[in-house]
């Protein structure tokens, strides 16, 4: 898609020149506004604010005093690689770290094309050049709005940012429907478990597991890496429920032939017992003979037994909170192998009943995947039209 632009007729300005940032104060102990934004309420590259305090729950101190207005642009000057810029929809205060930005004449300078200007590949490339600082690096109004970049006329402005605001909505659509599916089918799986649970009742984890491959962790110190050596999965290259197999690491064949009692085979599940714990995968064709981490346990379901149900039934709330009791741990949260053997799994009896609950399952997952890669199409898209119009890498 192309927007075939003429930019004979655009001006070329600094963003000093047509927007200012706004010094309108306000105590929030006035009753005058009642939310507030702090850094950590804005998403990166996400226009919309999703979350935000209430004044009066808590004191804001002195730096909360700038207002801001529906339709004003908020820009996180702190850390400014995390791409922090928000369009208000509401009243409310903010700390004097938020730029709060306004076009000065909306005559030659539309509000609702600021943010495009702002979220812009070259803007924020120019802000995190202008940073200062290297633990918390930071930028000033005074350098932001040195920024250069060629304005349309407010004609060519209105029709571009119909655009882009009608691809944003569109966006923050996709992205509450793929969590309302996420949702759906989070309560789907825990409730039919319950009821499989009080129907059918439960069963250890250990007693699904197929004979002569007990659950187990992986290799103590698999070392920094060796060439052609054998893979090793660590709990980082599964964030996702897939394993990332690009980069893995690869230990000895000695050290592998050592902890051969955790060696993987196809379907196996992995799971993640330190850190980040209860996090699965299933180890592809590609993977079998690879070895885990003693961050990671090993679990070869027992044909007898549909390992994509047992997934399913520890991936599930009901059996989440059951390993988040069971985790113990201060500075590194762990979760041991004993106390993962135990867990309490509901099995029905009819094998009907796992089967219907994997379909209901699988097909809102294949939505949220569907969902998902729409939205990353539409990702591209907006950047390579944010591209065409204010350059940058699209």
């Amino acid at each position: 898609m192309s927007l075939n632009l003429d930019k004979s007729t655009w001006k070329h300005v600094t963003l000093g020149d047509v927007a200012a940032a706004s010094k309108e104060k306000v105590d929030p102990e006035s009753g005058d506004v009642e939310r507030f934004v702090a850094g950590e309420h804005m998403g990166t590259d996400d226009l919309k604010i999703h979350r935000w305090g209430e004044v009066g729950d808590g004191y804001l101190g002195p730096a909360f005093h700038r207002r801001f207005r529906p339709g004003q642009v908020l820009y996180g000057s702190r850390r400014t690689y995390l791409r922090k810029v928000a369009v208000a929809e509401f009243d409310g205060v903010t700390a004097n770290t938020t730029f709060v930005v306004e076009v000065k004449d909306s005559a030659l300078f539309l509000q609702e094309f600021l943010p495009f200007v702002m979220t812009s590949e070259p803007f924020h490339a120019f802000a995190i050049q202008e940073s200062k600082g290297s633990v918390n690096p930071y930028v000033n109004w005074s350098d932001i709005e040195r920024y250069e970049f060629d304005l349309p006329p407010v004609d060519e402005q209105k029709r571009l940012a119909d655009l882009l605001w009608a691809l944003e909505c569109h966006g923050q659509g996709l992205a509450a429907a793929e969590a309302a599916l996420r949702s759906t089918r989070q309560i789907l799986v825990r409730d039919r478990l319950a009821r499989v649970a009080e129907v059918d009742g439960v069963t250890r984890l250990d007693s699904l597991i197929e004979y002569g491959r007990p659950i187990t962790y992986g290799i103590l110190m698999p070392g920094s890496g060796v060439e052609n050596g054998v893979p090793v999965i660590k709990v980082k290259d599964f964030p996702d429920g897939r394993i990332r197999e690009g980069q893995l690491l690869l230990t000895t064949e000695e050290l592998a032939h050592e902890y051969r009692r955790s060696t993987l085979k196809q379907g196996d599940l992995v799971i993640s017992i330190r850190g980040t714990i209860g996090r699965l995968a299933e180890v592809p064709a590609s993977l079998a003979g690879a070895n885990i981490t003693q961050d990671s346990a090993r679990l070869s379901v027992d044909s007898k037994h549909d390992r994509r149900y047992v997934r399913l039934a520890l991936e599930s709330e009901y059996c989440q909170e059951q390993i988040r009791r069971k985790t113990t741990g201060t500075r590194v949260l762990g979760l041991n192998i004993g106390a993962l053997r135990e867990l309490e799994v509901p099995v029905p009896s009819d094998v009907s009943v796992a089967e219907e609950i994997i379909r209901e399952a699988e097909a809102l997952a294949k939505a949220i995947d569907e969902t998902a890669f729409a939205r990353s199409q539409l990702t591209v898209l907006r950047a390579a039209l944010s591209a065409e119009i204010f350059g940058g890498a699209g």
